[in-house]
Parts: structure tokens; sequence; C-alpha cells
């Protein structure tokens, strides 16, 4: 009874460590010259491109309102903007998202944060765009807003950090990449460690109860 126990702990622990899957995207939004007309007058919309399995629900929560004190950027100014979410596959335009009234998991600010969640009924590649808040769609395909202001809640001018953290369940998300330099890193969930060591710790258990041969 107690091997089976075991076993059965250890095969939970890993099915279940694949359940839930995170990846934390750090980056910046700024002034940038977009149109290349050699005035640093545009606003930058960060673009990264991800693959998902079918199937897969993603709930994406941003923070990029630095009222908690987190200083993503490393600039030593606490600022922020009111952030625009854009979800493409191709050109085509799935999603259009400003702030939510959701409950933040990563402690974001109401009102200027967003977070939604999508189901994606096919696999494949899919691009995430993010930037201030009264940009256009099209402005997010292109990764810029031309002959516009950069206007941050609070702190320095032309800088300032967003963070956005995609968690799938019924599926995972992979390859994810940025199409402007912005760093990508991907992180486990905590619950999925957790299950990670469940599995870990029954394979340690079986193996300790496994019997000794006996020589003939």
């Amino acid at each position: 009874m107690q091997k089976l126990l075991a076993t059965l702990m250890c095969a939970a622990g890993f099915v279940l460590a694949g359940a839930a899957h995170a990846t934390v995207i750090n980056g910046t939004i700024h002034k940038i010259d977009g149109d290349k007309d050699g005035q640093v007058d545009d606003v930058r919309i960060s673009q990264f491109t991800f693959t998902v399995t079918a199937g897969a629900t993603v709930f994406f929560d941003s923070l990029a309102y630095e009222a908690t004190n987190v200083d993503l950027n490393g600039d030593g100014v606490i600022t922020g903007f009111d952030v625009n979410m854009w979800l493409f596959k191709g050109t085509t335009l799935l999603r259009d998202e400003d702030d939510s009234s959701l409950t933040f998991g990563d402690g974001s600010v109401h009102r200027y944060d967003t977070a939604f969640s999508h189901t994606f009924s096919q696999a494949g590649t899919y691009t995430m765009a993010i930037g201030e808040h009264g940009r256009t769609g099209f402005d997010a395909l292109r990764g810029y807003s031309t002959n516009t202001y950069f206007n941050p809640r609070a702190g320095n001018l032309d800088w300032a950090a967003w963070r956005v953290t995609m968690t799938a369940t019924n599926g995972t998300i992979g390859n994810v990449a940025s199409l402007n330099g912005d760093p990508v890193a991907a992180v486990p969930e905590p619950a999925a460690l957790g299950l990670l060591g469940a599995g870990l710790l029954g394979v340690a258990a079986a193996r300790r109860r496994r019997p000794a041969m006996t020589s003939m």
C-alpha cells in the first residue's frame, strides 16, 4: 500500500505540475524615432510573440503603474502610464483591452492596469502589443504612435516600465520572443513548483521503500 501511495503521489505531482504555466515579460515604454524622420517624437508600443496550444486559456495580467513602489525599470523614479493591450493573430486584432476591474495577482493598481483572459481555439503564434492608452490597433501593429507625446502618471516624462504575467491553464505557452528587444523571462508558477516537489518526494519515497534483492 505504501508503495502504491508513493507511486500515485509521484504521478500526480508530475502531471499536475504541468497544469499551470506562467511567463513574465518585462519591457519599457518611451519616445523613439519610429517613423525615421530624425525626430525622437513617436511613442513606442512594445510587441512580443508567443506560441500557445489549442484550448489553452491564458490570463494576461499587466503592471505598468509603479504606485506599488516597484521600480520596474530601475531608474530610481516611481512612474507609470495607463496601459492598453492588443492581442493579434497575424494582422487580425483579436482583443483590444484597456484597464480592468479584476483583482490583480501581482500588486497592480486598479483603473490603470489591464487584465483579461482569452481562450485560444487554435494553436499557433500570436502577438501581444502593450502601450499607453489612447493609441490605436494600427499603432499597436506597427509598434509606435507617430508624433504623439508620452503622458506618464508621475515622475520621469520619457521613461517608464511595464510587466506582463501570462498564466496558461489547460495548455501551455512557449517560444516567447520580443519583436523590439525587450527582455523575456519564463518563470514557473508557485503552485506548479509545489506539485513538482510532491512528485519528487513520491520518487524518493518509492526508492526508499523498494525491497532489497536477496541473494540466491
